[in-house]
């Protein structure tokens, strides 16, 4: 409107010194009318009810200037405060806006630590739990339980074969120890619970300066069964297959400290460890993976129940004590013999 407004000022001259010439302003613009529909096709043409209509607009804003302008003058407001204020306004939304996506982040980083805190306080736990199970285990060893334990033991060594030994490495699986249930690459860093994993990528994996990386800077794309990251206009650095799939309506993904990207994508199987991230890269073994017991309570009862199982056999074989299973299977047979006192069971041997 002002550029517009700066243009049409040159021709002030000249139209003052024909308005002059007339006994009035509106006996101005009558000539001024008359001479467009008798020298030109403006008014007087195949466009004239096209450039009528757009006088007519013409006139309606400039009776809108006039309105908006009589208004601030009687309420001692400057145009250019008005235009400030909506300046104003709009860095206010935008301010707030960032305020909660800051906050947002930083509540989102704040769980994740304090997760991964309970996740090694737990794992502690086991270990000092472990260390005094087996340490109850040892002094126990008169007991009724531990002699036949002895002697099952004794009989499976002497009719083992050799490749027993091999299926027994089988059983403690393969891979890399796991860290926080996840591991690293050259790439990212990633930990996981049975819900979901976390992904963490740092600004200088990614090519940019530690302190510069902002989310606009970023190429991201997360499916159902792949990732691609990297920064735009170059290579990515993850471009590839995901080891399963992941709910993309529940994943999303933050700068935080402009030094790294960090990744929530929640699993489609909830029930399963992952073994990677992207296929392809380095595995951990799962079996090692330490289940978090703070987190049983979100579980519905026949989940609970399983995996509290688990954990409760992943226990006793540490220890050299029967499973659940196992545990179930000696208390049949003490019952079988307890109902059979007729029978001699002492040269038996149980597998």
């Amino acid at each position: 409107e002002k550029r517009e407004m700066a243009n049409s000022s040159k021709y002030d001259e000249t139209l003052m010194a024909m308005l002059q010439q007339h006994s009035s302003d509106m006996e101005f613009m009558n000539t001024m009318f008359g001479f467009m529909q008798r020298r030109t096709a403006c008014f007087n043409g195949p466009k004239a009810e096209q450039n009528f209509q757009t006088l007519i607009g013409t006139l309606t804003h400039q009776l809108e200037v006039y309105r908006k302008s009589e208004y601030n003058k009687k309420h001692g407001i400057e145009d250019d405060d008005e235009e400030a204020k909506a300046v104003a306004a709009k860095k206010k939304v935008e301010e707030a806006a960032e305020a909660t996506r800051k906050k947002k982040a930083a509540e989102q980083a704040e769980a994740r630590k304090k997760e991964q805190e309970e996740r090694e306080a737990a794992r502690r736990a086991k270990e000092e739990s472990a260390k005094d199970g087996a340490a109850g285990a040892k002094e126990i060893g008169g007991s009724e339980l531990a002699s036949n334990q002895a002697e099952v033991s004794e009989s499976k060594e002497e009719e083992k074969p050799k490749d027993d030994k091999e299926d027994d490495e089988d059983d403690q699986g393969t891979g890399e120890k796991p860290v926080h249930n996840g591991g690293s690459t050259e790439r990212y860093t990633w930990t996981q619970t049975l819900a979901d994993l976390q992904v963490v990528i740092s600004s200088e994996q990614l090519g940019v300066p530690s302190g510069q990386l902002k989310a606009k800077m970023l190429a991201i794309d997360i499916k159902k069964k792949a990732l691609k990251v990297g920064v735009k206009g170059k290579e990515p650095l993850i471009d590839g297959e995901l080891h399963q799939a992941v709910k993309t309506d529940n994943c999303f993904w933050t700068v935080e400290d402009s030094n790294r990207v960090v990744f929530t994508l929640e699993k489609v199987n909830g029930m399963e460890w992952w073994k990677c991230v992207m296929v392809g890269d380095t595995e951990i073994n799962t079996r090692k993976v330490e289940p978090e017991n703070s987190s049983l309570s979100d579980l519905d009862g026949d989940t609970r129940q399983t995996v509290e199982k688990m954990m409760y056999d992943q226990r006793q074989k540490a220890l050299g004590l029967p499973t659940s299973e196992e545990q179930k299977k000696q208390d049949m047979l003490k019952k079988f013999m307890e109902q059979h006192p007729e029978m001699d069971f002492t040269k038996c041997k149980f597998n």
